[in-house]
């Protein structure tokens, strides 16, 4: 699968990384993964600097629904993604459309998207 996901449950942490170009049914599966693992509540970093979704707006306000339909989805973690400053146009759209549900970010560093993460998390990692 072109999307690498880490889930780290003692940190509270799951870490997705996109290689190459990924389809509209991987993000939803990576999307089923977080919730039937339990780590919707999360803090979540999804890096797509080495890949790509070719994806359209529409597409966007499905994925933002279905996240939405979770039972759980008002326990949803706090979401950063890590983009390509020349091709973060998604990341950026779909941080716009779920932006009033939880704390969600657009980074181009991985470093300072983990210590955003770390500052708005209200579940905090075991330690």
């Amino acid at each position: 699968m072109p999307i690498h996901l880490d889930i780290s449950h003692i940190d509270r942490l799951v870490v997705a990384v996109v290689i190459g170009e990924v389809t509209p049914d991987d993000i939803l599966a990576v999307a089923r993964e977080f919730t039937e693992t339990g780590a919707q509540h999360y803090r979540k970093i999804i890096d797509t600097t080495v890949g790509s979704a070719p994806v359209n707006e529409e597409r966007l306000a499905a994925f933002a629904a279905f996240a939405r339909s979770d039972s759980r989805a008002a326990f949803r973690g706090p979401l950063a993604f890590v983009v390509d400053p020349a091709r973060g146009e998604h990341a950026e759209k779909f941080a716009e459309l779920t932006a009033e549900e939880r704390p969600v970010k657009v980074f181009h560093s991985l470093h300072q998207a983990r210590k955003w993460l770390n500052e708005v998390a209200k579940v905090q990692p075991r330690r």
